[in-house]
């Protein structure tokens, strides 16, 4: 009976192995996320303290994801996700984690189907397939439970090229069909896909070979396959025009650089993702941007590698097509976060590398393969070779997924490699108030501000802590710098009446809350009642 087995298990395919062998690498390494918990950062407003989400799948939940710009975005089929975890886990960490792996180990699945269909190719898609799957830098958006619109848009990207695809060998209204809505489903998911018709119009270069000569000039070609894409570059400028009217009214959008300055800064960005990819340690959660900006000779140094690699991809269009297909890629899909139009406080992010760097590995993996066909470079060493990087990539990826296990493993690494980084101080200074160690607390949200003196955020939250400890004096001018630097924080306009109170200061209060009153704050109420509190029979009206 054994050597029946035996025989049969002989007979199978190994090559048909070779993508299960991938995804089960893929679980086993992520899999020590089910036991990491939520962290204190996005994770809040985003599913944890978010009152529609954690009434799971509800009429009202559904309306709010369509039709709100909340956290400076407009995601609703990634809400409409995190309301279906909570249906199905309630606020059971594992299963929020368990549901990112999957779709991460999907498009994983998605992208080497593609990319075998379209190149005819098993190792370059494997070996592309698993530096998708297991880098280092994509660990972030894997481990990050407010990150499922990466994996969930990540999906419906690789279904989208997939279904794209299934077109181009056989064109017809329904393969075009579910090209546009799966194309929806991903801009649903995360604006970033907006550059996917673009991405296509690569792919029609290599590997889909579409800009064919043979068929007509390469003008009427390319004019043809523009126009195809055209309804999906319309819905792509719908998306990036929703996106950035819901962050320029979050307060999201930078307005402190010039064009040239964005630029210059955007060039160096590009070099810095390249340069985490060959070379991912010291990775974090967050990025602070330098007090400075980058030297000149770095900005010039940096225009002149973008420049080169575009040049030389382009001479080699004919030789080695994928080379322009890998480059475009990375360059098409990293231009919605690259800082030519400032998101948030970091200068970079491992996240924003999950789906570009595909072009960067499609360029390795076939160059690499065809340098050596060229040069006759002995199997056996490439082999070696190949493993050794292997276990390095996948060692440093299981180390930076132990990160994530909570706030204080993540900021405690992320204070570690990075310097002045005020949001990892803020964050951590608010784990630490949480587990009722204030003395550490205070330290924390006094090195953020040290870091960056404006930071309302940790000064508000530097208050609370003093006003926890009866230490008013401190935590009302504590309050008052939060207002300073934000004068539109509600809660630090509260936090600085209430310690006002607690100083016999009613006058300073009642200013406050008239404040509070004439922007009809949800506050006022509440800060009314703790006046009339103080003030005995003298009640406010």
């Amino acid at each position: 009976m054994l050597d029946g087995v035996c025989n049969n298990l002989s007979k199978i395919n190994k090559k048909t192995l070779v993508l299960p062998a991938v995804l089960i690498a893929t679980v086993v390494f992520f899999s020590p996320l089910l036991w990491c918990d939520f962290i204190n950062y996005d994770d809040p407003p985003f599913v944890t303290q978010n009152q529609f989400i954690q009434s799971g799948l509800t009429l009202v939940g559904i309306k709010w994801a369509f039709t709100t710009g909340y956290e400076a975005n407009w995601i609703p089929l990634t809400w409409l996700s995190h309301m279906l975890d909570v249906q199905l886990f309630g606020l059971n960490p594992a299963g929020h984690h368990g549901v990112n792996v999957l779709f991460h180990s999907a498009a994983t699945a998605i992208l080497f189907i593609f990319l075998k269909r379209t190149t005819a190719t098993l190792w370059q898609s494997a070996a592309v397939t698993l530096l998708f799957a297991l880098h280092p830098l994509h660990v972030e958006s894997v481990a990050w439970v407010a990150e499922r619109k990466d994996v969930l848009s990540a999906f419906f990207w690789m279904l989208t090229i997939y279904m794209y695809s299934r077109y181009v060998s056989k064109p017809g209204i329904g393969s075009y069909l579910a090209v546009l809505c799966s194309f929806v489903l991903g801009l649903l998911s995360k604006p970033m896909v907006v550059t996917l018709p673009l991405i296509l119009l690569l792919l029609d270069w290599w590997p889909l070979e579409r800009l064919n000569p043979k068929s007509g000039s390469p003008a009427t070609s390319l004019l043809r396959l523009v126009v195809e894409k055209i309804p999906l570059l319309l819905l792509s400028i719908g998306s990036s025009l929703t996106t950035y009217l819901v962050q320029e009214a979050a307060g999201a959008v930078s307005q402190g650089y010039t064009p040239l300055a964005r630029v210059a800064r955007a060039c160096v960005s590009f070099m810095t993702y390249l340069y985490m990819t060959v070379w991912p340690l010291d990775l974090a959660v967050i990025y602070p941007f330098s007090r400075y900006p980058p030297a000149i000779s770095v900005v010039y140094m940096s225009i002149f590698a973008l420049v080169l690699i575009s040049v030389v991809s382009f001479l080699f269009r004919k030789q080695c097509p994928y080379l322009v297909t890998g480059w475009g890629w990375f360059l098409i899909a990293m231009l919605p976060v690259i800082g030519l139009i400032q998101i948030g406080q970091h200068s970079v992010a491992d996240r924003y590398t999950y789906i570009p760097l595909i072009g960067i590995f499609i360029m390795v993996e076939w160059g690499v393969s065809r340098f050596c066909e060229k040069v006759n470079f002995p199997k056996s060493l490439l082999i070696g070779i190949t493993a050794i990087i292997s276990v390095a990539m996948i060692t440093l990826t299981t180390i930076q997924v132990t990160y994530w296990k909570n706030s204080r493993t993540l900021f405690e690494h992320t204070i570690a490699v990075t310097k002045d980084n005020w949001v990892a101080h803020n964050n951590l200074g608010l784990e630490y108030q949480a587990a009722g160690d204030l003395n550490r607390a205070i330290s924390n949200f006094k090195q953020s501000i040290l870091a960056k003196p404006s930071y309302a955020l940790a000064y508000f939250n530097l208050g609370v802590v003093y006003r926890q400890i009866g230490d008013s004096k401190q935590a009302l001018e504590t309050f008052r710098m939060a207002v300073m630097f934000e004068p539109g924080n509600q809660e630090a306009r509260l936090g600085l009446a209430l310690a006002s109170l607690d100083l016999g200061l009613v006058g300073p209060a009642l200013d406050e809350y008239k404040k509070l009153e004439t922007v009809d704050s949800e506050y006022a109420p509440v800060l009314l009642v703790e006046i009339n509190r103080n003030m005995g029979d003298k009640k406010v009206p």
